[in-house]
């Protein structure tokens, strides 16, 4: 199907990124989130739009006011880079928002309501502690599956557990194939001076760090290095109506369902799968693979498994490849038919949240100038993979020369469908009688120095109201050796016995509850502080003693 879509072409005029890092005064060094910021200001210095001609930004960051104390955020940013008066926004979509606030600035230029437009994404991880940075991330989780314990990293390791399923890996299996991924992606952050982890990682010593201890078993199957760091950064576009070399032919974005028991499967990404394809009906592209030798392909790999995963949903692999595409060096490698993530991808190069999006973009823009690519494909994940963008940038001269007939895409992937409302935990149990459930999959939290688990999230299948519907529970580790047995269609008892939910006699646990109820108390103390703070002001004023202005409500 024809669109009647007819945007305004939109070229990148400028673009800039600061090394990824911790800007903590250890690492690099100490910035604030607004003098972060202010790095990218830089990005005008080869541009030729000035920054008078600028006339919105567009800034995309996750929650900075919880990371950082940073609210007003894209009206301050305007301010330090010295374009006040120009039309400003936040865009949140969680990790995605770098990607997102570059969707929204072609949006403004392809619409006609501006000409200029600056887009950047940001994020200060550094300004909270990681516990603290693990509990804000955790807020893009459904509440009711968070206070059973599902986080971001449990979501990346019910992913590796179903990619191990669905290629029939052993444990053994898995960790070779995880040891190769990390040493791929460390070996070209190694060579990128903008990487956070700018070392190797060879694959002896991925297993040498098993034994000593380093590399250990964090969430299973996942081990410490297999997870990307926790980074700050701060990358910036000039998005133009001028022409110029590089230009933007796709943008699309899509979201999936919230809650991740009622997805139908892990082992794909719907959301990558539909934003993908919106990218491609823009760009009249109906099948990526004719870019093979002039494309790099810069994708979300937050967690070893991600990427085989998403090279297939990007439609760049066929399915039978994504066991080892990413390791042929004539496929994916640097000079292969899809060169991929040659700037170390999230898991080498960093992936500060809000920002990471906008630096894929940055990154594929030098790749094009300076390395000889005709385009730029690259794509961000948000959330617990429910909210993802995808983005095509090409030379003009390439775009030219091939044939461009914009579509609207069909055959998308359908989605999970979300429990009705009836349909809860509490009403399965409200009967007396045992229910019966079957297994679905799980995975394990370990303690760190003592290898010990600690809590494990299992999915369990049960029949109610007539549908089949999946529950997500929360068990103690001291039940692991049970639950590690079981296998996918196994049967499991589910009742409630004396106020407890039990699952194979194995009691169910909320392991977040204290952490909502601190973050009330957490409230209140601030209530408390500020209230005193009013107290000491109210008698310094009726002492005639001059008060600085607290804030508030105009």
């Amino acid at each position: 199907m024809k669109t009647a879509f007819h945007p305004r072409r939109v070229y990148i005029a400028a673009s800039y990124m600061a090394p990824v890092g911790r800007y903590n005064g250890k690492e690099r060094e100490a910035c604030t989130f607004l003098e972060l910021a202010e790095k990218a200001a830089a990005v005008f210095a080869s541009s030729p739009v000035r920054p008078r001609d600028i006339e919105a930004v567009v800034v995309g960051s996750q929650n900075p006011g919880a990371f950082s104390g940073v609210d007003n955020t894209a009206a301050k940013v305007a301010g330090v880079l010295g374009i006040s008066g120009a039309k400003s926004v936040l865009i949140d979509t969680a990790s995605s928002s770098g990607a997102s606030a570059f969707e929204n600035a072609y949006m403004e230029i392809a619409s006609g309501r501006s000409d200029h437009v600056l887009a950047m994404g940001i994020q200060k991880m550094s300004d909270v502690s990681t516990l603290d940075a693990t509990k804000i991330v955790a807020g893009v989780i459904d509440r009711d599956e968070a206070e059973f314990g599902l986080s971001m990293p449990a979501c990346g390791a019910l992913v590796a557990r179903s990619l191990m399923q669905r290629l029939n890996l052993s444990e053994e299996e898995w960790t070779a194939f995880s040891a190769m991924l990390t040493e791929r992606a460390h070996r070209f952050a190694a060579r990128n001076p903008d990487a956070h982890l700018n070392f190797q990682i060879p694959v002896d010593e991925y297993y040498r760090q098993i034994v000593n201890g380093k590399n250990y078993m964090y969430w299973w199957p996942l081990r410490y290095h297999d997870f990307c760091p926790m980074s700050d950064g701060v990358a910036a576009v000039i998005l133009t109506a001028r022409p110029q070399e590089v230009m933007v032919t796709g943008v699309g974005s899509a979201t999936d369902i919230p809650t991740i028991a009622d997805r139908r499967y892990f082992q794909s990404f719907p959301a990558t799968v539909r934003a993908a394809a919106a990218a491609y009906g823009m760009a009249g592209i109906k099948d990526i693979t004719t870019f093979a030798g002039k494309l790099h392909v810069n994708m979300h790999d937050p967690f070893n498994g991600f990427g085989p995963i998403n090279m297939v949903d990007l439609g760049i692999l066929p399915r039978a490849r994504l066991l080892d595409g990413l390791f042929d060096e004539s496929l994916t490698g640097e000079r292969g038919r899809f060169p991929t993530n040659l700037t170390g991808g999230l898991k080498g190069r960093g992936h500060p949240l809000g920002a990471t999006g906008m630096i894929q973009v940055v990154e594929n823009h030098r790749l094009i100038l300076e390395r000889g690519f005709q385009a730029g494909l690259s794509h961000s994940i948000g959330g617990p993979i429910n909210n993802n963008v995808v983005i095509l940038l090409e030379r003009v001269s390439h775009f030219r020369h091939r044939p461009c007939q914009p579509y609207k895409p069909w055959g998308l992937p359908s989605l999970g469908t979300l429990k009705p409302k009836q349909v809860t935990i509490d009403a399965l149990l409200s009967g007396t009688e045992t229910v019966e459930g079957s297994y679905v999959t799980s995975t394990t939290r370990f303690d760190y120095k003592t290898s010990q688990p600690l809590n494990t999230l299992m999915l369990v299948s049960c029949r109610m109201n007539g549908g089949r519907y999946t529950f997500l529970f929360g068990i103690g580790g001291e039940h692991y050796q049970s639950i590690a047995s079981l296998v996918p269609g196994d049967r499991l008892s589910l009742e409630r016995k004396d106020g407890l939910i039990l699952v194979n006699q194995m009691p169910v646990k909320r392991f977040y509850q204290r952490t909502l109820d601190g973050l009330m108390e957490f409230a209140e103390s601030g209530w408390r502080i500020f209230q005193g703070k009013k107290v000491m002001q109210d008698r310094k004023k009726a002492e005639g003693e001059p008060t600085l202005y607290s804030g508030g409500a105009a």
